[in-house]
């Protein structure tokens, strides 16, 4: 692991170790600094603040891991992976989720739109001429909000709440609604039925 890698990691996890005992909001980079035993200039080196340190640990704890090579066929596997570990790490996540200014709901969106995107248009390439329908990009931009909503909204609900509901429970639920309205989308779209 290289160096910078191996200093970002001490500061990550200085701030999961802070979030024990303080809410997200009311750490600063002092306090991180000082429980990782590093100068604010060395903080500063590798993050611009403490929103970008947590937006790493979200890239890097879930997102990276478990995303690089997610598909139709393995993408609740995925999810049940990530909140498997987000159960694991339930202090760390459910502070950052409550106390962060809506920064980490807005950033999860923003990651759920780019996925459900790909996804509508891997659907779209690999439907035959006969079952093909034409999104327009706006169309598909509002699919993928739609669920993109409706998945963050599960999930910061979910840690909101405690983390009550198993992992899969929650993973499994979000397939069967998925299918359900990924179907209900293309046959609107289709003009099979009308709303």
């Amino acid at each position: 692991m290289a160096e910078s890698t191996i200093t970002k990691r001490a500061i990550a996890d200085s701030l999961k170790e802070l979030t024990k005992t303080k809410t997200f909001d009311k750490i600063s980079v002092k306090d991180i600094s000082e429980k990782c035993g590093i100068n604010r200039q060395t903080f500063y080196y590798h993050f611009e603040d403490k929103f970008a340190l947590l937006k790493w640990i979200y890239e890097t704890d879930l997102l990276d891991k478990y995303l690089q090579d997610v598909n139709f066929d393995n993408w609740n596997i995925k999810l049940e992976l990530i909140l498997t570990d987000m159960a694991a790490d339930k202090q760390f996540y459910t502070n950052t989720i409550n106390h962060t200014e809506n920064y980490i709901q807005e950033y999860l969106l923003v990651q759920a739109q780019k996925i459900f995107e790909q996804a509508i248009a891997v659907i779209d390439e690999s439907a035959n001429d006969e079952a093909r329908i034409s999104v327009s990009d706006a169309q598909r931009n509002f699919i993928a909000r739609f669920f993109a909503y409706g998945s963050c909204g599960i999930i910061i609900e979910w840690v909101s709440h405690g983390m009550e509901e198993t992992p899969s429970y929650i993973s499994n639920s979000m397939k069967t609604l998925k299918e359900l309205c990924e179907k209900a989308s293309y046959d609107y779209l289709s003009e099979k039925f009308s709303i």
